[in-house]
């Protein structure tokens, strides 16, 4: 499986968010539901690409083609959310083995700054298992050491690394397609490329 870079950010609209994973139960006397929180959140997205000339689609229709359908995967990420609307200043990595839950305990970043990170900023960081795509839920600040802890979203699958890199620039998560039918385009009356497709977070 090989992993390939989104051609370059030219959507005309974009949807991506997290797809929760939950069980609900509904009694058939009282009525009550009960639901219950499970592990394995996954990111979503589908993305329409701005209409492409035939010289201009070239690039994307092989890019969709070399994806094999779900065989291979690419790094998808929210387009708006490619920088922090945070400080996000300094070398940040992991402070800390064996973390899990919904915090991460950093270090390395500038010190003292408010709103290192501002809720909604993106954040991702590597594991054994691949790579991990977190939202930041509530503003962050650094301390006077350049320490930070961030609440984040969805919860940590794979604990990281001690000092394994906190990604602020350009974070991504691994997609596949959704299916094998997504690498198809189409071209209107006017000879333009249409072509978007949908993807969901493999690990």
């Amino acid at each position: 499986m090989t992993t390939y870079a989104i051609p370059e950010n030219s959507f005309l609209q974009t949807s991506f968010g997290l797809q929760a994973n939950t069980q609900s139960f509904t009694s058939p006397l009282s009525n009550n539901t009960q639901v219950l929180e499970l592990t394995g959140a996954r990111w979503t997205a589908t993305y329409e690409v701005a209409n492409k000339t035939a010289a201009d689609a070239g690039i994307w229709l092989a890019w969709l083609t070399k994806l094999r359908g779900q065989a291979n995967t690419f790094y998808a990420f929210d387009p708006q959310r490619t920088t922090q609307y945070g400080a996000a200043t300094g070398t940040p990595l992991v402070n800390g083995a064996s973390q899990t839950g919904n915090s991460l305990v950093t270090d390395g970043w500038n010190t003292s700054v408010t709103r290192i990170l501002k809720a909604g900023d993106m954040i991702a960081f590597d594991t054994t298992d691949g790579r991990e795509l977190k939202m930041i839920t509530a503003d962050v600040n650094s301390d006077g050491s350049g320490n930070a802890t961030l609440s984040i979203e969805p919860s940590i699958r794979v604990s990281p690394a001690n000092d394994a890199t906190v990604i602020v620039s350009s974070p991504t998560c691994v997609m596949a397609l959704v299916d094998d039918g997504q690498a198809q385009w189409k071209i209107n009356g006017q000879g333009l490329y249409e072509i978007s497709f949908s993807g969901i977070e493999q690990f």
